[in-house]
């Protein structure tokens, strides 16, 4: 089977995407725990905006992968 440019680019890119959602999957269930963890409210406070924005990056790296299918 042989791919042409475009198509393995593609490929690459879907790749590069799933392992950055996996990766920050991760890091977001980290911060959850971290968050159920902590007794300080600024510690918390701390870890529920970092749960955030990692929210907000999984949803970019998501819709990336839908533009390439």
């Amino acid at each position: 089977m042989q791919l042409n440019e475009m198509e393995m680019k593609k490929l690459l890119d879907q790749g590069m995407l799933t392992r950055s959602i996996i990766e920050n999957e991760t890091a977001l269930k980290k911060c959850q725990m971290y968050y159920d963890m902590a007794k300080d409210p600024t510690v918390k406070g701390f870890f529920k905006e970092q749960a955030k924005g990692l929210e907000d990056v999984i949803g970019y790296f998501k819709k990336g992968i839908a533009e390439l299918q």
